[in-house]
């Protein structure tokens, strides 16, 4: 570290409890090639629900426990660990994420090759034996299979992405609810003439749902949370256009998918293997944002916590296993 007084990177990540995936996400962290110039916050409800071992945490340059009592959002507690964070850049991970060792030495050094205000991953497939997980990996996560070039990023990522703090910090009250659906904020930098860029060297495996519950309850509460964030300042007439126009959803997203999956080799028969789950999915989907475009968010960021709490259960074993090959 040379003596330096603050770390390069603060990588956040918000979760319920303490679980396997979570130890493998960490023990990822601790193997970053940066990583005694990391900080590493965790965002919880209290320390005692993640039983870390002391040794868990070690190899940063620092760590802290922020200690919130029971979580009610996601984007208040990621707007809490931007606060708390002393690095000029700040990434978001999931407790199901799995970067690979240079993430977040890419993710400093695109930021120092250009004025970005955010960096996003390539994202890749952590469990591809389960057709369910592919449709789950493509639903959220399929545009970001492949860089794209710098003129056609439009949104990163959510989660898995790294932003100066200075920028995030320009929103002040609202950065809970710009970080609530990132996707809205992507937009938002981009309206204020700010950069986004995908770094090709920048990997982040991503564990999936393996079965059909999990992933449509999920990708419905999320797609609510969005609309209502996304549709929070319009008048009526829009958001009835936007709510009626929803059913189209599915097919404008299929669409995309399968233009990404052409853009990234993706197998041919991984897709059709996938399309089951990626149809319902996008239904589901389409739901979400009907109903919050029309009536709001009627407490679905709420109903997706609870939900986040017990999401480690949801893996499967066969799951699991499959990181053990990353």
């Amino acid at each position: 570290m040379g003596g330096s007084l603050f770390p390069q990177i603060s990588v956040v990540v918000v979760l319920q409890c303490g679980s396997k995936a979570f130890r493998l996400a960490l023990a990822r962290l601790r193997a970053q090639s940066v990583a005694s110039a990391l900080e590493c916050i965790i965002v919880a409800p209290s320390r005692k629900e993640l039983n870390l071992a002391p040794e868990e945490l070690e190899g940063f340059f620092t760590h802290r426990i922020l200690e919130l009592g029971p979580l009610e959002g996601e984007g208040a507690a990621k707007a809490a660990g931007v606060a708390a964070a002393r690095a000029p850049l700040v990434a978001f991970m999931e407790d199901h994420s799995y970067p690979d060792p240079c993430w977040a030495e890419a993710l400093i050094e695109a930021h120092r090759r250009g004025d970005f205000a955010a960096v996003g991953p390539v994202m890749l497939n952590a469990n591809p034996g389960s057709a369910v997980s592919w449709g789950c990996f493509l639903v959220f996560y399929g545009p970001w299979m492949a860089a794209r070039p710098q003129q056609e990023v439009r949104h990163l990522p959510a989660n898995q992405s790294c932003y100066r703090r200075d920028v995030l910090l320009e929103y002040g009250s609202r950065l809970s609810e710009m970080l609530q659906s990132e996707s809205v904020l992507h937009w938002d930098l981009l309206a204020r003439n700010q950069r986004l860029h995908q770094e090709p060297a920048a990997r982040v495996y991503h564990l999936n749902y393996s079965r059909y519950g999990p992933m449509l309850f999920e990708y419905y509460l999320s797609s609510r949370v969005f609309a209502a964030n996304r549709a929070r300042a319009w008048g009526i007439p829009r958001r009835i256009v936007y709510a009626l126009g929803s059913p189209l959803i599915p097919l404008i997203r299929w669409r995309r998918i399968v233009q990404d999956a052409a853009r990234a080799a993706l197998p041919a028969r991984i897709l059709r293997r996938a399309f089951p789950a990626l149809a319902l999915a996008l239904v589901a989907g389409a739901a979400g944002e009907a109903l919050g475009y029309a009536f709001g968010d009627r407490r679905a960021a709420e109903r997706l916590m609870r939900f986040v709490r017990n999401r480690h259960t949801t893996f499967t074993p066969r799951d699991l296993e499959a990181l053990s090959g990353l």
